[in-house]
């Protein structure tokens, strides 16, 4: 290509997690790559923002200002400088805006991830850190892409040579969409990729699956969650339709959710011939 793409790379994980130091060395072979991300793991704040709790002045004990001045409506977002670029004290969508906004170039691309743990079914998009740092950039106008792996029944602690296949995919999509005009026509990509040794090798166009089971019980004077959706994927059964990503995941597919703000999925002949071609 001509051009290679300017990428902010982020996560919900951690600056020092594993899947993100594999999209970085991965991502650097096709663009370049500046890393904000949070400092310490982010998991499941969904699109939260710091945005308000962190000002040091207030004229109100619960932390309301009845001050118009324009410093009322800013919060420090504190970070500190990293080998890979930024190590943001905030949420993933701290770091999303950071990175589209306060930053000397204006990304081309937003990357999220790779998570560890899969990112599947529309439950995920308001609590998942790793999509909704995607989504944050794609309300912002500026395409992404979020990377997500199943890791349920990985053992051994996860190495960067784990997420090699979320790497791969978050690159090759990264050069090609840049190429091809898919950002045109949606606003972001939900990627997820199935455990290393359960990959096929294939991908499938898929729609974020609608089953949600989380379960709740009253025992010996306590309340309890269970996650029914994790413990089928656990057991590798497949309760819903041929087309949704959960499925594609559990067959061994990298499942690939193209997406419109906020939740909208988009499976269009246009859209399905352009990744296939890329993918």
């Amino acid at each position: 290509m001509d051009e290679q793409p300017d990428i902010l790379l982020t996560n919900d994980d951690g600056i020092d997690a594993p899947g993100i130091r594999a999209l970085y060395d991965a991502l650097t072979e096709v663009g370049s790559v500046t890393v904000v991300a949070p400092d310490r793991n982010q998991s499941a704040v969904g699109r939260s923002l710091s945005y308000g709790r962190t000002s040091d002045e207030t004229d109100d004990p619960d932390g309301f200002t009845l001050d118009l001045e324009e410093s009322s409506f800013t919060s420090p977002v504190p970070h500190t400088d990293h080998e890979l670029g930024y190590a943001v004290n905030g949420t993933p969508c701290d770091c999303a805006i950071v990175g589209v906004n306060a930053l000397e170039s204006d990304p081309d691309l937003v990357v999220s991830g790779c998570n560890a743990g899969a990112n599947l079914g529309t439950y995920v998009f308001s609590r998942s850190g790793t999509v909704s740092a995607a989504m944050e950039a794609a309300f912002l106008g500026t395409p992404s892409i979020a990377v997500s792996m199943d890791t349920l029944g990985m053992e051994s602690d996860l190495e960067p040579a784990d997420f090699e296949r979320a790497g791969e995919t978050a690159a090759t999509l990264a050069r090609d969409t840049h190429e091809t005009g898919l950002f045109d026509r949606i606003d972001y990509l939900n990627v997820n990729v199935p455990r290393p040794d359960l990959d096929t090798g294939e991908f499938e166009l898929t729609r974020p699956t609608e089953v949600y089971e989380m379960d709740a019980t009253f025992e010996e004077g306590g309340f309890q969650l269970t996650n029914r959706l994790w413990q089928q994927m656990a057991n590798r059964d497949i309760p819903d339709p041929e087309d949704t990503d959960r499925h594609a995941l559990l067959a061994g597919a990298v499942s690939v959710s193209p997406m419109r703000v906020p939740y909208e999925v988009v499976k269009t002949d246009a859209v399905r011939t352009i990744l296939e071609r890329v993918l």
